[in-house]
C-alpha cells in the first residue's frame, strides 16, 4: 500500500489537479460567498449606460483568488524542478491564466444564460472542463524545463 501511495504521489499529473483541486475550492468558495454575500445578486451599474453582471465580477475575483493558490501550489508542488525564474513562470502563468479565463466566461456564459444552469454549478463544471488543457499548457510553457 505504501508504494502505491508514494507512486500516486509521484504522479505529476495527480500533483497537478491535487493543486488546482484545491485552487478551484478556493475559487468557487470565492465565487459562492462574492456573488451571493457581496454582490447579493445584483448587477453592479458602473455608469447610467455601463452595467456589469454580479456573475462576471463575481468570477474576476474568484477566479483572481484562485489564480494566485494555483501558481503557488503548482510551482512548488508540480513543476519545481523548472529552472525558469519565479517572475517568468508567473508573467507566462498569467498569460495561460488570462486565456483559461477568456475559456471560462465563454464557457460560463452559455452555461449561464442558454442552458439556465445556476452560476455556482457552471462556476464549477467549466473550472473542471478546461483544467485538463492548463496542465498541458502550463507543462511546456509556464514552466517549461530547459531539456
Amino acid at each position: 500500500m505504501h508504494k502505491f501511495v508514494q507512486h500516486i504521489l509521484d504522479n505529476k499529473l495527480f500533483r497537478y489537479f491535487l493543486s488546482a483541486g484545491l485552487a478551484t475550492w478556493v475559487d468557487v468558495l470565492t465565487y459562492f460567498l462574492v456573488y451571493n454575500y457581496l454582490y447579493k445578486k445584483t448587477d453592479i451599474v458602473i455608469t447610467n449606460g455601463l452595467v456589469v453582471a454580479s456573475t462576471t465580477a463575481s468570477l474576476l475575483m474568484s477566479y483572481t483568488a484562485g489564480l494566485l493558490t494555483n501558481f503557488t501550489l503548482t510551482k512548488w508542488l508540480v513543476f519545481k524542478e523548472s529552472e525558469l525564474e519565479t517572475h517568468k513562470q508567473l508573467f507566462r502563468y498569467v498569460l495561460v491564466a488570462m486565456l483559461i479565463l477568456a475559456l471560462n466566461w465563454m464557457l460560463m456564459r452559455v452555461l449561464i444564460r442558454n442552458l439556465e444552469w445556476y452560476p455556482t454549478l457552471s462556476r464549477a463544471a467549466s473550472a473542471l472542463f478546461i483544467g485538463f488543457l492548463s496542465f498541458f499548457i502550463h507543462r511546456v510553457f509556464s514552466f517549461r524545463v530547459k531539456s
